[in-house]
């Protein structure tokens, strides 16, 4: 008898995935159930070059972050005494002569879930002094009804993070999430990403107690969910994380870690320090991309820079770190990031470089196609990708994706068991060619699939040099 039922559980059919009529992206395999010739690609963003204030002044610094507030959008910059700018288009930015209260490392957070209004914006900013003190030190909250003027609550972490803490609201889980450095002690790559869980990001957050309290937060104080392995580069490790929720799609969360590489005199005797025979924290960063459904487990699609380091002339140059926040204008998505211009602890690389580039450091802007970070990728030979069962609402199917002037698409509906549903097979489909955001697929001039709302289907795309990035059951 459990033979037989371990034969039928073996031979039951996969639970369909319920994708209502939200956005999927194609991130990584969850809608991959089988292909041939399609791999998953990281799209770099387009850079856009330095960003300037009203006064034609290269902006510069650490940013906090950058949030869209009703089409209004604010670049907290600076990592102490943070200066606000606002845009409203997010390219062009004026200064409002106004600053973050103090602190180091304040990153504020514009709360969705938050019912008072008078604490629609939270803030989190680090207290300390030599010594570090865990009696009062720490990562300290306020509230803010309008992300300027701030009323400081108390502290909610007993540790000297040396990153800023990145919160937001996730709306699976129903719960607040933060996102901070992790140290392993007994690393050489010591700097990991910590994740936190909490009720109320206003009252202490949660962390596992140790015999001794250290000024870092530890491993063991933090669960770490991402970290530089053994196919990194051996001496890195990871600097800052921008992690959070991806707002126009279903279950999507991107993290875009800098990854730090370390140097030695060892290793880089062409370094000079600062100082002559003081060797300091000198290294590259680079801001990678990595992706998850639910926030705790991460991958990276592969490893290659998400926003490439400028040549050794330009501004950017050895050193990359994106900054959380997204603004969405239209079909593109604009991402900021900074740069010294120099290495990590502001040594240059060579001494042939010293006077190369004209500017050095600045904040820079680029720009991503909507959901465009990772795709479905075939070449000019082509591909094939078919989805695992799902079920949805709606009566149309839309897919963004890019197949230029040369490249095809075709779309077929199946039963779980492969078999083509009538009217939706290949040979119905009308051809899908060109670079859309929301393309809606025809099968003989019909787009209606109402029919098939609720039972499940598999979608079997064939691509030809082609670039797929989501799907999207929608009511019209």
């Amino acid at each position: 008898m459990l033979a037989a039922l371990v034969l039928f559980a073996l031979a039951a059919p996969p639970v369909p995935i319920d994708v209502g009529d939200r956005k999927q992206l194609f991130i990584d395999d969850r809608f991959i159930a089988a292909r041939d010739r399609v791999e998953l690609r990281i799209n770099p963003p387009q850079k856009l070059g330095a960003l300037r204030d009203e006064k034609d002044q290269l902006l510069k610094g650490h940013i906090s972050r950058v949030i869209d507030d009703s089409g209004k959008v604010r670049l907290y910059l600076g990592a102490k005494d943070v200066q606000i700018l606002e845009s409203d288009d997010g390219l062009k930015f004026r200064r409002t002569g106004t600053k973050l209260p103090g602190g180091w490392f304040p990153t504020v957070f514009l709360d969705p879930h938050e019912t008072d209004p008078a604490k629609k914006y939270k803030l989190f900013h680090l207290e300390f002094s030599e010594p570090f003190d865990p009696a009062k030190h720490g990562v300290y909250a306020s509230y803010s009804a309008d992300g300027v003027t701030f009323t400081k609550v108390g502290r909610v972490l007993p540790f000297f993070t040396d990153n800023p803490a990145i919160v937001h609201w996730d709306e699976r889980l129903k719960k607040y999430v933060i996102y901070t450095r992790a140290f392993d002690y007994d690393s050489e790559n010591q700097r990991r990403i910590g994740r936190i869980e909490t009720d109320d990001p206003l009252k202490p957050w949660p962390y596992t107690k140790t015999a001794k309290h250290r000024t870092f937060p530890s491993i063991e104080n933090i669960p770490v969910v991402y970290s530089a392995d053994k196919e990194d580069d051996p001496h890195s490790d990871v600097y800052y994380n921008a992690a959070g929720a991806y707002p126009w799609a279903d279950s999507v969360y991107f993290m875009f870690p800098a990854h730090f590489r370390h140097f030695s005199p060892q290793r880089h005797p062409f370094v000079r320090p600062r100082v002559k025979g003081q060797w300091e924290d000198f290294g590259m960063l680079e801001a990678q991309l990595a992706v998850s459904r639910d926030g705790v487990t991460w991958t990276r699609p592969d490893r290659s820079a998400y926003i490439p380091t400028g040549l050794a002339d330009e501004w950017d140059r050895w050193y990359t770190v994106a900054a959380p926040g997204f603004v969405r204008r239209g079909s593109y998505v604009y991402q900021y990031y900074y740069s010294s211009g120099r290495l990590h602890d502001s040594a240059v690389l060579r001494p042939e470089y010293d006077t190369v580039a004209k500017q050095e450091g600045g904040v820079g802007v680029v720009r991503q196609r909507l959901d465009g970070f990772v795709s479905a990728d075939a070449d000019h030979k082509g591909g094939w990708l078919r989805t695992p069962p799902v079920v949805f609402r709606g009566s149309r199917l839309r897919l963004n994706i890019d197949t230029g002037s040369m490249g095809t698409a075709f779309v077929e509906l199946q039963t779980p068991d492969g078999k083509p549903v009538p009217g939706f097979a290949f040979a119905d489909c009308e051809e899908v060619g060109g670079n859309f955001i929301d393309q809606c697929v025809y099968w003989k001039g019909k787009a209606d699939v109402s029919a098939l709302a609720g039972r499940p289907v598999q979608i079997h795309i064939r691509l030809k040099r082609a670039k797929l990035y989501a799907f999207q059951f929608t009511p019209n």
